[in-house]
């Protein structure tokens, strides 16, 4: 169960986190299991096989695959694919961000996929996320190149493998085994870059879950600005319609003018129910109806599939 308040993404990146670092956790003992399973298989067959010499027999079943050797070769090898998988986390999500806030966005690299989801909430709000710089700078670099350096067992440019190459050479988990393999050798490393990535996701989140927040706020005031409205509209008479119009009353324009300033400034941040509510301010509650302004809005609303735009649309223009 999460807080309430998270977005669908924020269940994401706690659900997945959560998987990942019990993985992590989980792959020593894993193996040691398996490892020790091994272990009573060789010494089974060595039993039923060896025909009185158990000792020989158990010692040639060992000596095809040195247990420390085994476990050294499966752990490197996990670890390996546990990064790579703590990598595309990072990956999947950002991905989400885009597709959740309808950002424009081309690029496929991680790093320009953030940057465009920067750019983007600077260009929509004003304000910068401000992101923990070394986390990025890692993400972006070291963290890339390692995945780089496992998902296709090279790098192409030397001064890559020599910035990953030295970082490694300074770096607890990590051993540079000759001049082109790197192992992680410590699962603190592997807690270290999911911490990482989680961290940046979770400053993404955050912003642009706030702002939302702020324009939810704002939609609700709005609402209640026009709730006042109406119920202060002055009851129509009959046979006093053009002495005493239902917009007369000054009061009542501006509550009106009031919502429509909250409304544009919602509806300019692409949420559907506040261009739906803007349109039918401009079409309907004011005494002189903006018609063509409220059909842009309503026409932005419906873009979008939202169904009670799609219903309006079709009413006003029936």
């Amino acid at each position: 169960m999460f807080a309430k308040g998270y977005t669908n993404i924020r269940a994401m990146i706690e659900t997945q986190y959560g998987i990942l670092s019990q993985m992590i956790t989980d792959i020593a003992y894993r193996y040691q299991t398996q490892l020790k399973q091994t272990e009573e298989e060789a010494d089974r067959l060595a039993r039923d096989n060896s025909d009185g010499d158990y000792e020989v027999y158990h010692t040639i079943l060992n000596s095809f695959n040195d247990v420390e050797e085994r476990s050294y070769c499966l752990m490197t090898e996990s670890r390996k694919i546990l990064f790579c998988a703590i990598f595309s986390y990072y990956e999947t999500i950002l991905n989400e961000f885009v597709l959740y806030y309808k950002i424009a966005n081309n690029a496929t690299l991680p790093s320009q996929i953030l940057d465009s989801i920067l750019k983007a909430y600077k260009t929509k709000y004003g304000e910068e996320i401000t992101c923990i710089e070394e986390n990025v700078e890692y993400a972006n670099s070291i963290y890339r190149l390692l995945r780089n350096l496992y998902m296709h067992g090279t790098l192409l440019g030397e001064k890559d493998r020599c910035t990953l190459f030295n970082y490694a050479g300074v770096t607890h988990g990590l051993k540079a085994v000759g001049i082109d393999t790197i192992v992680i050798t410590d699962n603190a490393f592997l807690y270290k870059a999911l911490d990482c990535f989680k961290t940046i996701l979770v400053c993404v989140d955050d912003a642009f879950t706030q702002q939302l927040s702020e324009e939810q706020k704002q939609l609700m005031r709005a609402k209640d600005i026009i709730r006042e409205a109406i119920n202060n509209y002055p009851p129509e008479i009959p046979g006093l319609e053009d002495e005493y119009p239902p917009f007369c009353s000054i009061r009542i324009h501006r509550l009106l003018c009031e919502a429509e300033s909250l409304l544009l400034y919602v509806a300019k941040q692409g949420n559907a129910e506040a261009q739906m509510l803007l349109a039918d301010l401009y079409i309907s509650a004011f005494e002189t109806p903006q018609k063509k302004k409220g059909f842009f809005w309503l026409k932005k609303a419906v873009a979008q599939n939202y169904l009670p735009a799609i219903q309006m649309l079709r009413e006003v223009n029936y």
